[in-house]
């Protein structure tokens, strides 16, 4: 008997954990529409801007 009440016990807490699951990755609410009305990013060369290959050969590891 407690065997058969182990069992459904552990039945019901996947189902539950599962239900909660695939709540969250589906999301709760309302995602708000892309505004048409904003400005587009201004655009940069790929050579410049933080990710930039600038400094390439210079890594601290070329003076050791």
């Amino acid at each position: 008997m407690g065997d058969q009440r182990n069992k459904r016990f552990k039945a019901l807490l996947l189902s539950v954990m599962m239900a909660f699951g695939a709540l969250a990755l589906a999301g709760c609410g309302n995602d708000d529409p892309p505004n048409p009305d904003a400005a587009p990013e201004e655009e940069q060369p790929m050579g410049t801007g933080p990710m930039s290959n600038d400094d390439a050969g210079e890594t601290p590891s070329d003076d050791i």
